[in-house]
């Protein structure tokens, strides 16, 4: 059964007493242990001679063990843990506070008003920082005429990514240059060999050849220098396609070229060392080790982009064709249809005009005259239930004359060339307009909501006059 506190506490330390003495009426004496004395065994011996009781602390060690373990879980629960929990907090604020004092010009540069900067506006800030740095008076002579900008070397004012893509499908030079604002030695490189006329002659002897530069507060620059290992700063690099060749058993097999870093100079420059012979040995000659293989590259490169434009070519031409081909041969389909319409409706309106003469015409009809252009004037009485397009088909077999002559008609009959003529909506390369103001162009209800009659225009129903222009 479960104890309370009291109890376990004075299990732990209250003190024992000694076992009462034992009866010497029950044959104490023959007792191992017996000590002759009165009657009580604690009290006054026969020999006059007083026992002190035997008292003693008993100390439980498995019960001090159980104590020491829940104090420790009591001391982590109330002091330790609320240390670290305060000490986590102090380090978070601490970091925020860091963040904010030391790397506000970073944040800035890269977030204004919630908007991101963009790539190429950082490399021209970056280009703008170095002509506002060059020196006052050049430290060439041959520079002493010439503009900020011949002072430097062409600069690729875009984004590292888009420098690289040169780079890399056009098989060129590419120097990177990365600085740190907080090293002290970050105008060692560019003093020394950034605006060395050897340097930049490099760019003006070598079309083929291009530089990107940034600081570390721009994310491509940091990228580049943690991708090329970079540990000094600052940092001039040149980047090329390289390939090895690898032995195979069909013979030498040459490997996919890849960019690689070929030469670097990084960290500050000492006072003695000449910057001529560092360009010479750095730059120079790489470049003329590898410019065998990179024009090897380059013809393969632009042979294969001849290549894929010439099957573009070759597609975009067949699609023309083929795309011109379905449109001659819907353009016959559709004059096809066209003429079996015009042959359907002069057939038809022969009728129409033959029973108006015979005084057959029944019903609501509508008396239009039309003028053509040769001054001519047509007349003819529509059914007003006919659709807008028959009278522009009459005007058009009026206009070609195809009334006065005879048309030979198919043996199709009338339901089956509706059919045929379902999906067929013709097209008039002439306007009918109505000489009486308001003024109406016909057209409009031509190519207006499905539906509409004769009847449902106020300008030729009962009767009316249009004029045919072109």
């Amino acid at each position: 059964m479960p104890r309370t506190l009291n109890e376990w506490v004075r299990q732990l330390f209250e003190e024992r007493t000694v076992y009462d003495s034992v009866d010497r009426n029950e044959s104490s004496s023959n007792m191992p242990g017996h000590f002759p004395g009165g009657p009580d065994c604690g009290a006054v011996g026969s020999s006059g001679e007083s026992v002190e009781p035997h008292n003693r602390n008993w100390f439980n060690s498995k019960a001090f063990e159980s104590y020491m373990r829940s104090t420790w879980r009591w001391f982590q629960f109330l002091v330790l843990k609320p240390i670290i929990i305060v000490m986590l907090f102090i380090f978070r604020l601490l970091a925020i506070v860091l963040n904010v004092v030391y790397f506000r010009e970073a944040h800035s540069s890269h977030v204004i008003n919630g908007t991101h900067i963009n790539p190429i506006d950082k490399a021209n800030k970056f280009v703008c920082d170095l002509e506002d740095n060059l020196p006052v008076e050049p430290q060439y002579s041959q520079y002493s005429a010439s503009t900020v900008e011949a002072r430097l070397p062409p600069f690729y004012k875009r984004s590292y990514t888009s420098a690289l893509y040169m780079a890399t499908n056009r098989a060129m030079f590419l120097f990177v240059y990365v600085t740190s604002p907080q090293n002290e030695n970050s105008s060692s490189i560019f003093n020394k060999i950034i605006l060395n006329p050897d340097f930049i002659s490099l760019f003006h002897e070598n079309s083929n050849t291009l530089i990107w530069g940034g600081d570390l507060m721009n994310p491509e620059a940091y990228q580049l220098a943690n991708s090329l290992n970079v540990t000094k700063f600052p940092f001039l690099g040149l980047l090329c396609l390289t390939r090895t060749t690898t032995m195979t058993p069909q013979g030498s097999v040459k490997t996919s070229p890849k960019i690689s870093l070929i030469s670097k100079i990084q960290g500050g420059l000492s006072a003695d060392i000449n910057p001529h012979l560092l360009i010479d040995t750095k730059f120079k000659r790489k470049m003329a080790k590898y410019e065998a293989e990179l024009s090897l590259m380059r013809n393969d490169l632009r042979d294969k982009f001849m290549s894929k434009a010439l099957l573009k070519q070759q597609e975009l031409n067949y699609s023309t064709s083929l795309a011109l081909d379905r449109a001659k041969k819907l353009e016959r389909q559709r004059e096809a249809l066209r003429k079996e319409y015009i042959i359907w409706k002069t057939s038809y309106f022969k009728d129409l005009i033959e029973r108006n003469a015979n005084g057959g015409a029944r019903g609501d009809t509508a008396r239009v005259g039309i003028k053509l252009q040769d001054g001519t004037r047509k007349m003819m009485q529509f059914p007003a239930d006919s659709p807008v397009e028959d009278i522009f088909a009459f005007t058009e077999i009026s206009q070609a004359g195809l009334l006065d002559e005879t048309v030979s008609t198919s043996a199709t009959s009338a339901d089956e060339i509706r059919r045929k003529l379902a999906n067929f909506q013709p097209t008039f390369k002439f306007k009918l307009v109505s000489p009486v103001p308001p003024k109406v162009v016909l057209n409009e209800y031509l190519n207006g909501p499905a539906g509409v009659t004769i009847r449902d225009i106020d300008c030729i129903y009962p009767n009316g006059l249009l004029l045919l222009e072109s």
